[in-house]
């Protein structure tokens, strides 16, 4: 077991927490890690860049003169890639694929990966169940300040979805609260501190085990 800071409800220090070695303490593959996160960014991606070809572009129905005899280069429409304000030859469609795909025991080592090289850094820690009547941010800015993260930005990883404490971190900059089903190596990486609540430890060593 790796013993890591438990904290109560209050924001108390209440002794260690023992986290499983197989999660928490494997081998850190930095590699893997950075395929992970591209992968990850790359499937956020968009594609938004759209140009018009000749077959979009409005007008240039009319040849704009006739074939021979005026002198001119042969045109056939107005609209022709060649022309200011005709459509634009092999631009983007739109139409761009950027989804890469990645093995999911390769994933999840990667996410096992990054959590073991948290503990190392002594950045993880357990949190005593919090329960909240309602939306409350101060409660949780109380909170986080008593627990000493100063301004490190702060990710609670939670068992099961609760509105009342999503709601309560939501507005708070540097911190932000996820299920633990939807543990990702970019979320993990820009948060320095991570902060499971004590019934999510077992479900994540049951997701990544």
């Amino acid at each position: 077991m790796v013993n890591v800071s438990k904290w109560d409800e209050k924001g108390n220090k209440a002794g260690e927490f023992g986290l499983d070695e197989a999660i928490f303490k494997g081998r850190i593959n930095t590699s893997l890690v950075g395929d992970a996160v591209i992968r990850q960014l790359s499937n956020r991606r968009r594609a938004l860049a759209n140009t018009k070809d000749r077959t979009e572009v409005r007008g240039g129905g009319r040849k704009p003169w006739r074939q021979k005899g005026t002198g001119r280069a042969r045109a056939g429409s107005i609209r022709s890639p060649l022309w200011r304000g005709g459509a634009v030859a092999m631009g983007p469609s739109g139409a761009a694929n950027y989804k890469q795909d990645m093995p999911r025991k390769a994933r999840r080592a990667s996410i096992r990966s990054i959590l073991s090289d948290k503990v190392r850094q002594g950045q993880v820690s357990v949190l005593a169940p919090l329960t909240l009547e309602k939306p409350h941010t101060k409660t949780m800015v109380d909170l986080i300040k008593k627990m000493e993260f100063g301004e490190s930005k702060v990710l609670f990883v939670l068992p099961q979805r609760d509105a009342n404490f999503e709601k309560s971190v939501r507005n708070i900059p540097t911190a932000k609260a996820l299920l633990c089903s939807n543990l990702n190596p970019h979320d993990l990486l820009h948060f320095e501190k991570l902060v499971i609540i004590e019934g999510a430890v077992a479900k994540i060593a049951e997701v990544l085990g």
